[in-house]
């Protein structure tokens, strides 16, 4: 398969992630710069060295690859919101 007609499989999102993701750290560095005060916003939420923030979005982002989700079934998981929940509670 060439490179343009897998190129053409993609959506217009994933075909430029790598623009995606430099432009969202762009407008991050430029917003801390234009707001400084946000910088001691985010430190609220550290804890230690870590920002927790940025862990459970790290943690939401590789859960998936790592979990071998299978997004074809995810509209058939979400149908009925209330069985959601089943999985962690527990009976007798």
């Amino acid at each position: 398969m060439t490179e343009e007609r897998a190129s053409r499989k993609l959506s217009f999102l994933d075909r430029f992630l790598t623009l995606w993701i430099f432009l969202a750290m762009f407008v991050g560095v430029f917003w801390g710069y234009l707001f400084p005060s946000v910088v001691g916003f985010w430190n609220q939420f550290q804890v230690g060295t870590t920002n927790i923030p940025i862990a459970i979005g790290l943690i939401l982002m590789m859960y998936p690859p790592l979990a071998k989700v299978r997004y074809e079934k995810l509209g058939f998981v979400f149908r009925d919101f209330r069985s959601l929940p089943s999985p962690w509670c527990r009976t007798g």
